[in-house]
């Protein structure tokens, strides 16, 4: 392409252009291409530079045919408009389609690209309302075409939470089609996207909920960056849960089948609505759903029952069991049932609500999976709550099966436990029919499982904690940091920059005084002061205390004190001299510039 014309389409340099235009006789020299295979249009769609674009089929109607011409990428000029949100240019490009100039069965709107996306396919990906809402009320039945990967325009625009775009396929389009990427549909993406602030709220709370994570990672950026955008996103979560409920409902009116439908993975939407806990939408579903749709299975044999147990939903599990009775007690491909998956992830609530509900018999209580487990054998193994443990101990359903177990006589726990070969610690009983055995408490750990649904919820137990020892040593050392700011701090104190008055009516008052530096020492090295003797305090106390979670708490409070102390004697120090070289300003400058280095490496540490 000629330089002066690709300059003036980039710029939006109109008397370029004219001069350009003048210089060519025909329309010839507008033909020309980049290397990249774009044309005039391209280019004017690119930088919406729609006045240009006008103004050359304005001239030279024939640039027409422009309009389908495909680049390197199999994209035309609206498929840039599309993407780049160019609406004026756009606007003509359809016009010039519609004006029936173009070759019939070459409908500019329905062009395709290399991954068979239209134009619609971009504008609902990268959010433009206005050039989506243009092209649906040109064609009401674009939405219904779909791209490479699968994709409809309409679950695309779920997938990338422009429901305003959804509303308007919704409102306008004559036909659409639900369909998604990976054999999912619209409603599976909705019920995903729902959720995501309250993901990434959790993501952020399961690190700031435990102070272990400081003790062993010293960086508050996670803690400074939820306060920065905790209360505003708590806000646009409940929003954006009310804004997707209410397009979820009208997405389920239209077609009702798509609850029943299955992903790659073998999940319906309510799998995802158990999965992720949005109870709003559940409820919305549970309105429009049989039994049999209740009962889908995915891969692993689970239903969503199985699902709202292992993820501890325990409002979902009250809804299923009272619309669902059927499902209570159905088994996965592991053989267990709702039942093993509540005890074996640890989930207290819903363990309690299956004991106490007049669904769960005794053939539930006690039914074994395929490897000969049990719920209460399941507990013993994964150890995760030891509050579970002792529901099932003293559930007399629960003893009955240990009873049986060996001939009338309670077995060894290890022994019942054991039928896979998997080694637990010893655990003593008896063999009483009456009395209930003492059994020691042994939890042990296993790797989880991996899950086939990557945007799994995260889990506080993933997170390091420290043991003992490390809390003692990070505790030997903040004690003595914070014993050395109190002991130059008490000094200092009694030690003022630039001594005292000997004489006159202020005799024995600090010369400097009336200095705001060292208004600003005095506060600052009083901070320092009380930061550090608070921090022995706590340590003091913390020598009562014998849990380790305690210990971690006491150690995790002294460490910010200390780290607040050693900020604070840093301002006392450069303030303190400051103040007592105020008649030297270049020296206190220097002072100064040295110190506030200080804070520059406090925060490369804190934000690491």
């Amino acid at each position: 392409m000629d330089p002066k014309l690709h300059g003036a389409l980039i710029t939006g340099d109109e008397d370029a252009l004219h001069e350009f235009t003048s210089e060519s006789d025909s329309d010839s020299a507008f033909l020309q291409v980049t290397t990249e295979k774009d044309n005039v249009l391209h280019l004017a769609a690119k930088y919406n530079q729609n006045r240009m674009a006008e103004e050359m089929i304005t001239k030279f109607p024939t640039l027409v045919s422009l309009v389908n011409q495909k680049n390197s990428k199999g994209d035309t000029p609206l498929h840039v408009a599309a993407r780049s949100g160019s609406f004026e240019t756009a606007q003509i490009l359809v016009n010039c389609a519609n004006s029936g100039e173009i070759e019939a069965g070459q409908r500019a709107t329905r062009i395709v690209n290399r991954v068979n996306d239209t134009a619609l396919h971009d504008a609902a990906r990268n959010g433009h309302l206005p050039i989506a809402e243009l092209l649906i009320r040109g064609d009401p039945e674009l939405p219904d075409l779909t791209n490479e990967a699968g994709e409809s325009p309409l679950f695309i625009a779920v997938d990338k939470k422009h429901v305003d775009i959804a509303e308007i396929i919704l409102q306008v389009a004559r036909v659409f089609s639900f369909a998604g990427r990976n054999s999912m549909n619209v409603l599976h993406a909705a019920v995903i996207r729902s959720q995501d602030e309250v993901l990434r709220i959790s993501s952020y709370m399961v690190k700031l909920q435990s102070p272990m994570n400081y003790l062993t990672n010293m960086s508050f950026k996670h803690s400074f960056k939820f306060s920065s955008f905790g209360p505003s996103a708590l806000i646009q979560a409940a929003s954006q849960n009310h804004t997707y409920r209410d397009f979820v409902v009208k997405l389920t009116k239209t077609r009702r089948s798509a609850l029943s439908e299955t992903d790659k993975f073998g999940w319906t939407p309510i799998h995802y609505t158990a999965h992720f806990g949005a109870v709003d939408i559940f409820k919305v579903f549970l309105d429009h759903i049989d039994s049999s749709t209740a009962r889908k299975r995915d891969k692993q044999g689970m239903t969503v029952i199985h699902i709202a147990a292992r993820e501890g939903e325990v409002t979902i599990l009250k809804e299923l069991a009272y619309n669902f009775p059927e499902i209570w007690d159905l088994q996965d491909n592991k053989g267990q049932t709702a039942f093993h998956l509540a005890v074996e992830r640890g989930k207290l609530d819903c363990v309690k609500f299956i004991l106490a509900t007049k669904l769960s018999h005794y053939g539930l209580i006690n039914q074994k999976d395929n490897e000969g487990n049990t719920a209460l054998h399941l507990a013993t193994i994964h150890g995760k709550n030891q509050q579970i443990f002792e529901l099932l101990i003293k559930d007399c359903r629960t003893w009955i099966t240990m009873s049986v177990a060996s001939n009338g006589g309670l077995e060894s726990l290890e022994h019942a436990i054991n039928k896979d070969g998997r080694k637990t610690r010893s655990t003593e009983s008896t063999t009483t029919n009456q009395e209930q055995p003492q059994t020691t408490w042994f939890p042990v750990a296993i790797e989880a499982q991996p899950q086939l649904i990557p945007n799994k919820r995260p889990e506080p137990a993933a997170m390091k904690k420290p043991s003992s020892d490390q809390l003692h040593t990070i505790a030997s050392i903040n004690l003595l940091v914070t014993t050395l700011i109190a002991t130059i701090s008490f000094a200092a104190g009694f030690t003022m920059p630039g001594g005292y008055k000997s004489d006159g009516p202020e005799e024995g008052m600090a010369i400097l005084s009336r200095k705001l530096a060292f208004r600003v020492f005095l506060i600052a090295n009083a901070l320092a002061f009380c930061f550090s003797s608070t921090s022995m305090f706590l340590h003091y106390c913390k020598s009562f205390v014998e849990k380790l979670d305690a210990h971690a708490f006491y150690t995790y409070i002294t460490s910010l004190l200390t780290s607040y102390g050693i900020t604070a004697m840093v301002i006392a120090f450069v303030s303190g001299t400051y103040a007592a070289l105020s008649d030297s300003p270049g020296l206190a400058k220097a002072v100064l510039s040295i110190g506030c280095s200080f804070f520059g490496l406090q925060l490369l540490v804190y934000f690491k």
